[in-house]
């Protein structure tokens, strides 16, 4: 519930109601309070999570007004705040026949259920509370969507939220709610058509612009998103997420130099600063500027040394820079904080590959593998290490592992062609070779790296030349 009105009505007289207030709790004195100024106490105490001060108000309620069901409703919601729905639904009960057409009875019993798990209850109650309302109907619709949000009932969230946005248009919360709404039913196109019509009648809604940006982000139509953004950065330049959003877009349009300078200006407002400076460095490293990129994910670091991304991300800026055994060491730290990540198994194992580790290289990639790793990528790697460690039962394997995710895969053909050959199958590697090549005749340099003493072998002398007459 708002309760804001109350506190602005006379600021004068509420600060000098909550001074004598306090005072007099802390001297163990006592004082009268008219009605008015008690529920004005409570709202505050409540709004403010001063919970303890809140049962403060109480006490002197009961004793001065014992009979005062407006009290008790704000009772009640207290009691709700501390877990003690049971208490709070006996005293409403209480009340009931007293309050019966009082919105604000059925609000508060409505919101007591649905702390409670009771979700239709809490709807019987808000309809109740839209029959005898006459103002803040838009709040009674937020709240019935919301508990159709708790049944996972999302069209009808969907259909009240609409209904309470027709109502008051500056519900922000409304907006919020109905884009997540739309997003948790991936209704992506259905939510553009609400938004464009909400901005055909009120243009200046910068959320409504955001909410219309994210849902052109969630299509991949980032070109959209990213005017919708530019335009909430023209009707409020404090609006944080939208340069953070335009971002994240101009990224997957791969302009990362403009993606830097809005993620620089979303640092302004001080908010998810590790993970922008994570983007930041990962724009930086796309740019191959991978001197500021390490600088900027060590800034992340700085702010969260538990990002384990921000550790993979100066790994790689630190090998490309030439550090290897920074680059190692910070690799071994994303894994100690995300062990079970697969990805991170294998970016490991091809710096170990690089740096010529063949065998700490062939245990990173089994790790990565038993965790789940699937790329093709990784297993060519792997496979490469294998004839680089000339291994031919690991070599086996691999391709074995490699070729049942990634039946069609050229380079893997070809090293399985290659295999064959170590192990004595000339007919059947030649067979496969000249398969591989008819689809990718480029892929005869791989083979020749990997296996020179191919060219011992006529028909593959012969497949050269031919090969090289095309070209």
């Amino acid at each position: 519930m708002d309760y804001s009105d109350n506190f602005s009505q006379s600021p004068d007289h509420f600060n000098e109601l909550t001074h004598r207030f306090e005072e007099m709790v802390a001297k163990g004195d006592s004082s009268y309070y008219e009605v008015d100024d008690l529920e004005m106490l409570l709202d505050h105490y409540i709004v403010n999570h001063r919970l303890e001060m809140a049962f403060k108000v109480v006490e002197v309620a009961r004793e001065q007004y014992p009979n005062t069901s407006q009290l008790s409703i704000k009772e009640a919601e207290l009691l709700s705040m501390t877990d003690k729905h049971q208490e709070a639904l006996e005293l409403l009960k209480a009340i009931e026949m007293l309050e019966g057409f009082n919105p604000e009875y059925y609000l508060t019993k409505a919101s007591v259920l649905s702390h409670s798990g009771e979700y239709q209850k809490a709807i019987v109650c808000l309809h109740k509370a839209l029959d005898c309302s006459e103002s803040d109907i838009d709040v009674v619709y937020m709240n019935l969507a919301i508990e159709h949000q708790n049944l996972q009932q999302y069209a009808q969230a969907i259909e009240y939220l609409k209904k309470s946005l027709e109502i008051n248009i500056l519900n922000e919360d409304a907006l919020y709610e109905i884009a997540y709404c739309f997003e948790l039913t991936k209704q992506y196109e259905e939510a553009v058509k609400y938004f464009l019509s909400f901005i055909n009648t009120h243009p200046y809604s910068s959320h409504a612009w955001f909410n219309l940006g994210a849902m052109y982000q969630a299509l991949n139509n980032y070109e959209k998103a990213a005017v919708a953004f530019d335009y909430v950065i023209i009707i409020d330049e404090e609006f944080h997420a939208a340069y953070f959003n335009k971002a994240n877009v101009l990224v997957k349009l791969e302009q990362y130099g403009p993606a830097i300078e809005l993620y620089k200006k979303a640092l302004a407002f001080e908010i998810l600063d590790s993970l922008i400076y994570f983007y930041i460095g990962d724009c930086y490293d796309h740019l191959e500027d991978y001197k500021n990129a390490h600088i900027f994910f060590e800034k992340s670091l700085r702010k969260d040394d538990t990002m384990a991304e921000s550790w993979i991300g100066a790994s790689n800026a630190l090998d490309m820079l030439g550090r290897e055994l920074e680059a190692l060491e910070y690799a071994k730290k994303a894994i100690q904080l995300d062990p079970d990540n697969e990805d991170y198994w294998c970016y490991q194992a091809g710096l170990q590959q690089k740096y010529n580790l063949p065998v700490e290289s062939s245990i990173s990639y089994e790790k990565g593998i038993e965790l789940g790793g699937q790329e093709a990528q990784m297993f060519e790697d792997y496979a490469s290490l294998a004839l680089s460690m000339k291994d031919e039962k690991l070599l086996h394997k691999i391709l074995q592992q490699g070729l049942e995710l990634h039946t069609n895969n050229e380079l893997l053909r070809l090293y399985e062609s290659i295999h064959y050959y170590l192990t004595g199958k000339e007919d059947i590697a030649f067979e496969k070779l000249v398969e591989v090549l008819i689809k990718n005749s480029s892929l005869i340099n791989e083979f020749l790296i990997h296996f020179p003493q191919g060219m011992e072998f006529n028909e593959i002398q012969f497949l050269v030349e031919s090969l090289q007459e095309k070209s």
